[in-house]
């Protein structure tokens, strides 16, 4: 089976990466100029200082059982235990060694697999069903499409240099099993009077504002693939947001252009290249080689285990004789032995027989049935639980908050306690089989929750003063040729709630089994009803006194908090917490607008409202008040006194501070008001906390001072700000104000504790794009210098 075309000049920019680390482990070039070059090349820093994740392209999810062998050999000689398969049908070795990178990159490449577009803005992996040319229902085989269009794309060098990432995917029919509809690209296979060809769809994607892809083209000649996908890369290039990462991929072009305009400029990138005569894919089939002679067959060493296992992971295929086999892979991950054995084994059957797919698994394919019991003998001792119910196989979740610098949960340890909840329930879970369960550590969807029969993603929730790891629950997507809709927002739980929130559904579910031809039609029916309420029943969680595992993550060993994201990415939960006092503020006001209190609660719901509209923005000016006499004070220091907010709501504060309750009944359409003023004060806040009315100079804090000019004539701080004793994520926002007061090309100096605080707080800056100039340890504190972006 040959695999993708790797361009000639990837020699040349893995040499350019390995000068840089030279340069940057002499000092003489900061991480920043080397992360531009590393990440491109698909690796990524983990939480852990000083290690790496590299991402490794496997087009469609194809990988060769001696390229599997040398990839796992490759890992343990670097001491590497694990390997990870992703949602995207590509394998990722974590807690890499910066020195060991450029070696382990060259002998990726002598086995004919690169790492160059694992990341970055750039043309990513090509994903396709991952049982393309074998599926009896697809139209014909999209794997050679992918690999062919790959070969193209990696050899152009736009496509390392776009405004964002750019995600291209196939399906083989109308079921979309490739996920061609919430792709930037997306190919779904057609035969239109005998001739191949494509339905085409654009401007697709998950993430923090997901969108499901528009239909561009309702049939184009598979001759065409490449002259539209570059049209529509073209079209990226000349006119995506290259300034604003959050709203930089395909969708918000189309968004921003508008329907009209963006399928003018597609058209006319698309008939430029017909002018030009781009020449088309060239298309090889992938054959199989069939298995060796010297391989007999096997008798299965279990009967009654060898036909528990056959029932419910062996599939025929729509080549007779030939079966396909699901191997499980616990949340994607198998260990570096485990991948080498299996790389070994599979030799005999041929290059065309494994695939990874998006459920994090391996897909055994062109296996002849007499080879079964080989199959089985062979997996049983070598991986565990291959015999457990597929549901198991469709539990997916993203790393998380254990490595990923964007987590907020740990998805993965709460992915392990619902399987183990599962485990133990007794329940039938063979008729839960067609469930899929995704898990992403934040809204940044990586685990694939708005794909989901059920899905979660990560957030912070606050209770009596203190933070608990919580997630938000989604029902009910569909992905289907002109059907697909993403899950709907069902409500949200904490995260030790999960695995009895979880097992709790199967529950209600398998008792309905029989009156719905799948889950979707029964989520679609009455699912998402049962769901709401179940959200509603495990919406609490006892106080901190009462149960504090509540407050602790799933495996965590310490308080949820936070603190806890590592470098550049501190600003990744504050919108959650905004969240929850904006989300009191509308159901106080609904229980208001519906009249139906009495006089003593509506007092309350008032008091409440002034309340959580005041706290909600302070944690934008790095204030954690610790009583509601401190809400309302600092709210008026920093919002009404400085002319944000109207001055004529000051006595409001007055009012709420002495709880005088009846004058507030009194004041009623001034409190609403009040309210609806912060609301629309949020509403204009930008990433960086700063409100689109200025505000005045805020009073210096007496921690500050003002450096001589004698010492800026040495070249130090113009202000320093002294943040020991401010504990993560306000020491960040403390700094992010400061920053905002000064000038581009200002120097800001702040002192921070040891630990968390320089862990978390320089690399948070540096991703905002401003230089840390120096850092230094000055006794028991950490000396951090700081240079405002130039924008």
């Amino acid at each position: 089976m040959k695999g993708y075309s790797i361009p000639p000049q990837l020699d040349g920019e893995i040499n350019q990466l390995e000068k840089l680390i030279e340069k940057f482990k002499r000092g003489e070039i900061t991480a920043v100029e080397v992360k531009a070059h590393r990440v491109p090349f698909g690796v990524y820093e983990q939480r852990e200082s000083d290690t790496y994740m590299m991402r490794i392209r496997c087009v469609a999810g194809m990988i060769s059982p001696l390229q599997l062998e040398k990839v796992a050999g490759i890992a343990t000689q670097y001491g590497i235990r694990d390997i990870h398969i992703t949602t995207r049908q590509e394998l990722q070795i974590h807690y890499v060694k910066l020195e060991y990178l450029v070696a382990m990159i060259r002998q990726l490449k002598e086995i004919g697999l690169a790492t160059r577009g694992g990341g970055g803005n750039t043309v990513r992996n090509i994903v396709a069903q991952e049982d393309a040319g074998i599926n009896p229902l697809e139209e014909f085989d999209v794997s050679p499409y992918a690999l062919a269009l790959t070969s193209r794309m990696i050899a152009e060098s736009d496509s390392w240099n776009l405004p964002r990432k750019f995600k291209i995917a196939f399906s083989g029919s109308s079921e979309d099993k490739g996920y061609a509809t919430i792709a930037d690209v997306g190919f779904i296979a057609k035969i239109k009077d005998g001739k191949k060809g494509f339905k085409v769809y654009a401007a697709g994607g998950l993430g923090a504002k997901s969108e499901v892809g528009k239909l561009l083209l309702e049939f184009i000649g598979a001759d065409e693939v490449f002259a539209v996908t570059k049209a529509l890369k073209n079209v990226f290039f000349k006119y995506g947001n290259r300034k604003n990462k959050h709203a930089a991929r395909l969708r918000f072009l189309w968004q921003s252009l508008g329907d009209e305009e963006f399928r003018k400029k597609f058209q006319e990138e698309y008939k430029k290249n017909k002018q030009d005569e781009v020449l088309p894919l060239v298309i090889e089939e992938i054959e199989s080689e069939g298995v060796s002679d010297k391989l007999l067959p096997e008798e299965p060493e279990s009967v009654s285990d060898f036909t528990l296992w056959k029932g419910r992971y062996v599939k025929t295929q729509k080549q007779a004789d030939f079966v396909s086999i699901m191997i499980p892979v616990e949340l994607g991950f198998i260990s570096s032995d485990q991948a080498r054995k299996l790389g070994h084994f599979l030799a005999p059957f041929g290059d065309n027989v494994l695939r990874m797919t998006k459920n994090q698994n391996f897909l055994l394919r062109n296996i002849p049935k007499k080879y079964l019991g080989n199959i089985y003998n062979f997996l049983k001792d070598i991986f565990h639980g291959i015999s457990r119910p597929t549901i198991y196989g469709k539990i997916l979740s993203c790393a998380g908050a254990a490595t990923c610098q964007l987590g907020i949960c740990l998805s993965r340890q709460a992915a392990k306690a619902v399987m183990k909840d599962l485990g133990e329930s007794g329940l039938n879970l063979d008729d839960a089989g067609d469930i899929k369960i995704n898990i992403s550590g934040c809204p940044n969807c990586c685990g694939q929750h708005l794909a989901a029969d059920l899905g979660f993603s990560g957030k912070a929730l606050r209770k009596e003063g203190r933070l608990y790891a919580a997630y938000n629950v989604f029902a009910g997507a569909v992905i289907y040729d002109g059907r697909t809709k993403f899950a709907e927002h069902v409500g949200e739980i904490a995260a030790k709630h999960m695995p009895a929130f979880v097992k709790d559904f199967l529950n209600i579910y398998l008792f309905k089994t029989k009156q719905y031809k799948n889950i979707q039609e029964y989520l679609l029916r009455e699912g998402t009803k049962e769901l709401k309420k179940l959200c509603l029943h495990y919406k609490g969680i006892p106080g901190f006194e009462e149960d504090k595992n509540f407050y602790f993550d799933w495996d965590a060993d310490s308080l949820f908090s936070l603190a806890e994201r590592r470098a550049g990415e501190c600003s990744a939960g504050f919108f959650d917490l905004i969240q929850v006092d904006l989300n009191h503020i509308h159901e106080t006001r609904k229980i208001l607008a519906a009249e139906q209190t009495g006089e003593t609660e509506k007092k309350k719901l008032l008091y409440d409202l002034i309340f959580y509209s005041c706290r909600m923005l302070l944690i934008t000016r790095g204030i954690e008040p610790k009583n509601e006499s401190e809400v309302f004070e600092t709210f008026q220091k920093h919002f009404i006194d400085t002319g944000f907010i109207a001055v004529a709501f000051k006595e409001l504060m007055t009012l709420a501070l002495h709880k005088n309750y009846q004058t507030l009944l009194d004041r009623e359409n001034d409190v609403s008001r009040f309210s609806k003023d912060v609301e629309a004060l949020y509403e204009n806040m930008d990433n960086s906390f700063n409100f689109k009315r200025p505000a005045p100079e805020f009073v210096t804090h007496e921690s500050e001072r003002v450096v001589s000019s004698k010492e800026k004539a040495a070249d130090r701080p113009a202000v320093l700000k002294d943040l020991r004793g401010v504990v993560c994520p306000l020491n960040f926002v403390k700094t992010k104000i400061e920053l905002s007061k000064l000038k581009p090309g200002d120097i800001l100096e702040i002192w921070l504790d040891d630990g968390e605080p320089i862990e978390n707080v320089p690399g948070s800056v540096k991703a905002e794009g401003h230089e840390i100039v120096e850092r230094k340890k000055i006794g028991d504190h950490w000396s951090v210098i700081i240079e405002k972006k130039v924008t």
